[in-house]
């Protein structure tokens, strides 16, 4: 258990001198493995055996379908929509950058690509039109949190592979606190509106013109719903949903919408080679501090330590929560639920709540960490686009972090939220 102490020191030490991710994951478990005795032969059997899933494959097929989107400039039809169904409302273009993010979450699954691709477009716009740059870039950074959640979500794979629940009811399971996370962000513009002046579309889109536009936007807004259409009947598992999904982005965008040339096709699979790079070291090096944790039984340690000292399941929860806020506001989500998954799952097995339920709640608290200062990718991401600071923005994002936790807090409490879907496909 010392050593165990020393390489968590150790972890901590090299995050805060901004030592990348996983490059503190892998020194720090280093520390432990050798503080043990165990030969080097042993990390390398580990790393390569946290590659040794199937479902794992889903995800550079994932992130490439997501780059394609990006890169193909589907942003722009999907604005169009979403300008069409929200735009003649008091603050419309705010409106119209979160349901966007809602489309483009369900295509690319992440937020940072959700941040870059909307943001480059929406900032600008509602800037020109009258909103604060503060303003655009925290709803921006905001809305990108829904990426994750709205299936298909590289997170939801992650932990399922590690908790040994099925992709698919993750991915039924994230829909409705997708939509909810959505539906908050509305009312705090709602909410910031009332005092604010925002300004609306006064012009009504001829309705020919409106046909043209859903009709531009249906081949993308099609690829979600085959995604989980794929899976939910049964046709395709995850991983082959994620082909799927790479075939079909690579035709609409070369073939359908004409935005992409092949050459620049193979830039974006060098692109997302590259990214599915990161998130393997990422992953591996996760295992490998996890596996040290196992190894000393502090899992179970913890959840017994809990049980025996708290005996509100409520407050267990709450803290719980806390824990992953916290931990969310510095690292980024993947490597955070890749390392907090094996510690808290033997919590939840003493708890009774279901690991696709605490799987939810788990990764909507740590992709609310992505737009939380001081380390969210998505708020660096904004900040740069709309050339603000950190610090307006930090403080102007505070309304849709605080509609992003009451999410979670009903999500956590109120199993049914993230449960209902997937019990109607059993």
């Amino acid at each position: 258990m010392t050593y165990i102490i020393i390489m968590v020191i150790c972890f901590a030490l090299l995050m805060v001198i901004r030592i990348p991710i996983p490059f503190a994951l892998l020194a720090s478990t280093l520390v432990y493995y050798f503080g043990v005795g165990l030969p080097m032969d042993i990390v390398v059997v580990r790393l390569l055996r946290s590659f040794d899933s199937f479902i794992l494959l889903a995800i550079p097929f994932f992130v490439l379908a997501g780059k394609i989107m990006s890169e193909a400039d589907i942003s722009d039809r999907l604005i169009r929509v979403a300008d069409l169904i929200v735009g003649r409302v008091k603050g419309s273009l705010a409106y119209v950058n979160i349901v966007v993010s809602m489309f483009f979450g369900g295509i690319t699954g992440t937020a940072i690509s959700d941040t870059t691709a909307i943001g480059s477009v929406m900032i600008p716009t509602m800037v020109k039109e009258g909103y604060s740059k503060g303003f655009s870039a925290a709803v921006t950074a905001a809305s990108s949190t829904m990426g994750p959640i709205i299936p298909p979500s590289l997170m939801f794979i992650i932990y399922g592979s590690i908790a040994q629940v099925s992709i698919r009811d993750m991915f039924l399971a994230g829909a409705i606190p997708g939509l909810l996370v959505g539906l908050s962000q509305m009312l705090a513009v709602k909410i910031i509106g009332i005092r604010a002046d925002f300004p609306k579309r006064t012009q009504k889109i001829p309705f020919m013109q409106g046909v043209n536009i859903l009709k531009n936007g249906v081949p993308a807004l099609v690829l979600p719903i085959l995604i989980l259409a794929s899976i939910i009947l049964g046709i395709a598992s995850p991983t082959e949903a994620a082909v799927i999904a790479t075939f079909y982005t690579a035709f609409i965008a070369l073939f359908v919408y004409r935005t992409m040339k092949p050459t620049k096709l193979l830039a974006v699979i060098r692109d997302s080679a590259i990214e599915t790079g990161s998130v393997s070291i990422i992953i591996a090096a996760a295992a490998l501090f996890g596996w040290a944790l196992s190894n000393e039984q502090v899992p179970q340690q913890f959840a017994q330590f809990l049980v025996d000292n708290i005996t509100n399941r409520w407050l267990i929860l709450l803290l719980i929560n806390a824990m992953l806020f916290t931990l969310g506001m510095f690292m980024d989500s993947i490597p955070a639920i890749m390392i907090v998954t094996p510690v808290l799952l033997p919590l939840f097995r003493v708890l009774e709540i279901d690991p696709l339920h605490a799987g939810v709640f788990m990764s909507v608290n740590l992709i609310t960490g992505l737009a939380t200062p001081p380390v969210g990718c998505c708020l660096f991401a904004a900040s740069i686009i709309s050339n603000e600071s950190m610090e307006k923005i930090s403080i102007t994002i505070l309304p849709f972090l605080a509609a992003n936790v009451l999410v979670v807090l009903l999500v956590t409490y109120v199993p049914s939220v993230s449960m209902f879907i997937p019990s109607l496909f059993q």
